[in-house]
């Protein structure tokens, strides 16, 4: 109410000034007095800004050229919004129409707090790009994402908490008793929201904490969770997977599980077991030192760590050799390949000895007792056989002799002479 009657006053002293100086209307007088500065201020003003945003973006401070950036558009809105205001309150004025100067004064100010909020956006936007790529002259060293995100969310959140309590202020709702039925109505929303409280602190959590970033890859053992992190939410977090469709995590859900995150790595491991012959044991000792000499002038190994090259056991078929040792490589694919080039140099190392890879071959001996004992049967089988192979052509001689006498027994033969001499004789 004092506002809106010092307002009042000051359109009236104004009136009365321009009617006295111009003689005409005061209102009319006022009115184009009134658009003529606006249009006047509105073009300074945005060339005055335009180019000192210019020149500070130049300069090695971060928060100069975004606090221009954040309030230049806004200004200019709020000018010709008051300048309106202005216009519509002479307006009713001269036609008498009361109350509307109150309507008017409420109607700025809330347009007031809107801008206001408007510009801060605007300010934290750029002064999130300044965190995270600060200006070339800048000495400062430049902020992870997912810090100046953080950082902006939470001025943002406070920004909007003061405007819409001024805002209610202004629109005359008594703030002690907001205040105290919020404190009532705090717990039942705290228990009926819980989930959605859980996951808002535990995105507060992460932001402090940072145990990932954006653009990290991250997993869980706990979880079948694994992919890049896209974006970190006051609830939720978008994990894009490498098979390509993103996963939604609820930020509660970090607090309670377990997350690796493979892209802070500083080396990764190289630990392989390669398995030789029985019979090259004797070459074991050459072939690890040749390879470990040869992971030592690696440039993509890290000789300052341990480096391992052993024969740690009798396996089932292969007497098996331990390489342990350290890339400086972190990218999988770059790691992979040096994986690939490790392992064919130790194939040639084991060649070159005259050795070979073992394969899953067993041997069976047997003693030399059975083994004669089962050669000679073998002999005796292999006589027996040839012998029944001679004597198949006699038999079948004797079995045709066989059969033709009995096919003539009873019948007189044709030459049979003891049969012809008795004949003879009886005749």
């Amino acid at each position: 109410m004092e506002a809106t009657a010092l307002w009042q006053d000051l359109l009236t002293d104004m009136r009365d000034r321009m009617d006295q100086l111009t003689g005409l209307p005061g209102w009319a007088a006022m009115l184009i007095g009134l658009a003529f500065l606006t249009v006047v201020v509105d073009i300074v003003s945005a060339i005055l800004l335009r180019r000192l945003e210019r020149r500070l973006r130049d300069s090695p401070r971060r928060w100069d050229d975004a606090l221009v950036h954040g309030f230049r558009m806004p200004f200019r809105v709020w000018l010709w919004s008051g300048a309106l205001c202005m216009i519509l309150t002479l307006v009713a004025r001269e036609i008498e129409f009361e109350g509307f100067s109150r309507y008017m004064a409420l109607a700025f100010g809330m347009i007031t707090l809107v801008l206001v909020f408007w510009g801060e956006t605007r300010l934290m936007q750029r002064l999130e790009q300044r965190l995270v790529f600060p200006p070339g002259s800048s000495k400062s060293t430049p902020v992870d994402q997912t810090t100046a995100s953080a950082v902006t969310k939470i001025v943002g959140a406070i920004t909007l908490i003061v405007v819409l309590l001024l805002a209610m202020q202004m629109l005359g709702v008594n703030m002690s008793s907001i205040l105290a039925v919020g404190g009532a109505g705090g717990l039942l929303v705290g228990f009926a929201a819980r989930d959605v409280m859980a996951n808002f602190f535990g995105g507060m959590v992460i932001h402090l904490d940072k145990p990932f970033q954006v653009g990290h890859w991250i997993r869980s053992p706990d979880r079948e969770i694994e992919g890049v992190v896209e974006d970190i939410g006051w609830r939720l977090t978008r994990i894009r997977t490498f098979a390509g469709p993103p996963i939604y995590v609820p930020n509660a859900a970090f607090s309670r599980i377990t997350i690796e995150t493979p892209s802070r790595m500083q080396a990764r491991l190289l630990w392989e077991n390669v398995g030789i012959r029985y019979q090259d044991a004797d070459a074991i000792e050459a072939i690890t030192g040749d390879i470990r000499e040869m992971l030592d002038q690696d440039d993509e190994i890290n000789s300052d760590e341990l480096i391992t090259v052993t024969f740690n056991q009798y396996g089932d078929y292969s007497l098996n050799l331990m390489i342990y040792a350290l890339s400086s490589v972190t990218d999988w694919q770059r790691y992979n390949e040096t994986r690939q080039r490790i392992l064919l140099a130790v194939r040639d190392i084991i060649y070159r000895h005259g050795a070979e890879l073992a394969l899953p071959a067993s041997r069976i001996y047997v003693p030399d007792e059975v083994r004669l004992g089962q050669r000679a049967q073998q002999e005796d089988l292999e006589s027996e056989r040839d012998s029944r192979q001679d004597s198949a052509p006699q038999n079948s001689r004797s079995t045709s002799r066989s059969r033709s006498g009995k096919q003539n027994k009873g019948q007189p033969a044709p030459f049979d002479t003891e049969h012809n001499s008795e004949s003879d004789g009886d005749a």
